[in-house]
């Protein structure tokens, strides 16, 4: 990749993943750019209307044409088209928290919600990147990859997990072959304390899972009853997104 390309990327993501606007020496320094380099480079995000710089702090902050061409490129995320009027279905039908996930690189993506009308409700907000190896739904698209020990080992390496998980990767892969047979995912408390979790892969032609399909909300909740209605509902869509978008 060009240099300069490069440099304007790396300082672009830099500023979209700050917790807030950083200083132009916090940017050298985070990137190990002179600061004389890293000046150049914000100019010219600044030129082209991707970054913006605070008149009264100095400091940079990423500009509303990343939502704009974000939000676009969400809009025409193939899976996104595909699923969408299954997850109103869903919703509709559920009451419950419905996400719709893609496999990026080596995390989940969450690339759309539709938030549960009942008080308590949870949801990762779009845009959120989550481990495979503690969510439903990266146990879900991780049992239909083909090579999903590479796949569990880089994603564990490239975002360390915090210190209250302990992964056994071999049970994780273990467990695959039941995932496989059963068609989705339950988990309780594995990413988010007192949240309950069920995911099922969207299958393309190939037999992986070009998304997955979930449904989330409070433990309290959760019942013998309303699990085996979540179940049910969410495999039925997984099946029907699938069988009309089977290039997905």
């Amino acid at each position: 990749m060009d240099s300069t390309v490069s440099k304007g990327l790396n300082v672009l993501e830099l500023l979209v993943r700050a917790a807030a606007p950083m200083r132009l020496s916090a940017v050298a320094q985070e990137l190990g750019l002179q600061k004389s380099n890293a000046h150049r480079t914000l100019a010219t995000l600044i030129a082209g209307g991707f970054v913006v710089q605070d008149e009264e702090t100095g400091r940079y902050r990423p500009s509303l044409k990343l939502f704009e061409l974000g939000s676009k490129v969400v809009a025409d995320h193939p899976a996104r088209r595909a699923a969408a009027p299954y997850m109103q279905d869903l919703h509709k039908t559920l009451g419950e928290t419905v996400n719709l996930y893609v496999l990026d690189k080596n995390a989940i993506l969450v690339i759309e919600k539709l938030l549960s009308p009942r008080p308590l409700r949870f949801s990762s907000r779009p845009g959120s990147r989550l481990p495979i190896a503690t969510t439903a739904a990266g146990h879900a698209m991780l049992a239909h990859e083909t090579d999903p020990a590479t796949l569990l080992r880089e994603s564990l390496e490239s975002a360390p997990l915090p210190p209250r998980f302990e992964i056994d990767q071999q049970a994780v892969l273990a467990s695959l072959e039941e995932v496989r047979h059963r068609g989705y995912v339950e988990a309780v408390d594995s990413w988010t304390p007192g949240i309950f979790s069920f995911a099922a892969p969207i299958l393309r032609e190939d037999g992986r899972a070009g998304a997955a399909i979930g449904v989330s909300g409070p433990i309290e909740r959760q019942t013998e009853a309303n699990r085996a209605a979540i179940i049910e509902a969410l495999l039925t869509t997984s099946a029907r997104i699938a069988e009309n978008a089977p290039l997905l």
